[in-house]
């Protein structure tokens, strides 16, 4: 009797890379808007990525987003992923050694990154390396230029806070005095439902980067 397999390795080149391709991308958030911009003349943007774009200066990066899809709004920015594309697409940096920390960034974008998710408060997010969902994250606040600005926004369920006593709203304002002993202040916050834009997150925060130079 023949064993059946369901097993990727068990199909052609080319299904196993369209397979690949929809598991890499999944985590992505902005991804598929990148893809569907592709096909437009006029560029869709949502509000929050507006924001962002207005505000953002100097030398700017995008973190485990699915960051190509500011490359139609900003000129220059640095896409960086966690794991090569398994499909060739040209203009992404990968984590795939040593990181740099001297190339720092004015601006740093995170869009509902999943190297978020399940870390126990934003700053351990920011400052402690290791293992996350992505894959290994490194220490994210060491980007960040003194006096530069970080975009974050995610969905509270990429939290981790007691629900039972906590509103989204009140779990992030509960860490907001240890991002500011980290050198971050909070110039914008927004917390909206938890169901609001999947894409983007319900939670989006402006931080202002105020450690000394």
């Amino acid at each position: 009797m023949e064993a059946v397999t369901n097993s990727i390795f068990s199909h052609k080149p080319a299904v196993r890379r369209t397979v690949a391709y929809k598991m890499w991308k999944q985590p992505l958030y902005k991804w598929d808007q990148y893809v569907q911009n592709r096909r437009l003349p006029l560029k869709k943007i949502d509000d929050w990525s507006r924001r962002i774009v207005d505000h953002c200066h100097g030398n700017v990066a995008v973190y485990n987003s699915g960051g190509m899809f500011f490359r139609d709004f900003i000129d220059s920015i640095t896409v960086i992923e966690h794991d090569p594309c398994p499909i060739p697409v040209e203009g992404m940096s990968y984590l795939t050694g040593e990181v740099d920390y001297t190339n720092q960034f004015d601006s740093l974008i995170m869009i509902n990154p999943i190297s978020a998710k399940y870390h126990h408060s934003l700053a351990e997010f920011l400052t402690i390396s290791g293992v996350s969902r992505a894959g290994h994250k490194p220490s994210i606040l060491p980007w960040l230029r003194a006096s530069g600005t970080m975009f974050l926004s995610f969905s509270d369920w990429h939290m981790f806070f007691d629900r039972l006593r906590f509103t989204p709203e009140q779990a992030v304002y509960n860490q907001i005095d240890l991002l500011d002993q980290l050198g971050l202040k909070l110039i914008y916050c927004q917390v909206n439902p938890s169901a609001t834009d999947p894409v983007n997150g319900n939670v989006k925060l402006i931080f202002k980067n105020q450690k000394r130079l």
